[in-house]
């Protein structure tokens, strides 16, 4: 299959893709990508909805499979008219560990949740900044990192060159794309991304895909 999709332009076998111009830009760089493209020219966009909901999915799959992280933020749902931090706020915390939402995680989420009732937390205002800036902020709010404040850029907000090096998958991934011995450290993840800036975004899409 891979030997004839090789004979098929990048041209024309992403012609309809959104990020076609990206692809053909990273397969030029990079022949492992290219070939990758090739594997999965179907690839998955990682996707979040936007805002307190997103960020609470975020939470819940923190070092969680994604089956089980999804099948706890389902029951978080259910106890939830309307998804916002005012309702969320209500729910008792015995209720909330029914669902399988670890105690620290429902800190970290009623933490959330009181910021942006608050009124310290402005999305409005959170998505204007920049990645840095974004991340930064985010990372102010306890039980928000690195991985959580990355992937709710990437997957929430559709930006194109942001990079989660904490991830674990894209590590393990990396590792068979480029045929290490090991899995790469989060330098190493930094150092190898260079030179696929400013589209990383769409690299962490497609390896993804290629390790699931």
């Amino acid at each position: 299959m891979l030997k004839k999709q090789k004979n098929i332009s990048l041209s024309n076998l992403f012609r309809d893709h959104p990020y076609k111009e990206e692809i053909i830009y990273l397969s030029k760089i990079d022949k492992d990508l290219k070939d990758l493209f090739l594997k999965y020219p179907k690839f998955r966009a990682f996707r979040r909805p936007r805002g307190f909901e997103g960020l609470i999915r975020l939470i819940t799959e923190q070092q969680l499979s994604v089956a089980s992280a999804r099948a706890v933020f389902l029951r978080i749902k259910i106890l939830m008219p309307i998804f916002s931090p005012k309702e969320f706020l209500k729910i008792k915390n015995s209720d909330l560990k029914k669902t399988g939402l670890s105690g620290p995680k429902i800190n970290y989420c009623k933490i959330l949740a009181n910021e942006i009732s608050s009124g310290k937390l402005s999305f409005r205002s959170l998505h204007k900044l920049s990645d840095d800036a974004l991340k930064n902020r985010l990372c102010e709010i306890k039980g928000i990192g690195e991985w959580t404040a990355d992937c709710y850029m990437l997957a929430s907000l559709g930006r194109k060159d942001i990079w989660p090096v904490k991830d674990l998958g894209l590590q393990a991934a990396l590792k068979e794309v480029k045929n290490l011995d090991l899995r790469p450290n989060e330098i190493e993840m930094s150092e190898m991304a260079n030179s696929w800036k400013p589209y990383r975004s769409i690299v962490a899409n497609v390896l993804w895909t290629s390790h699931d």
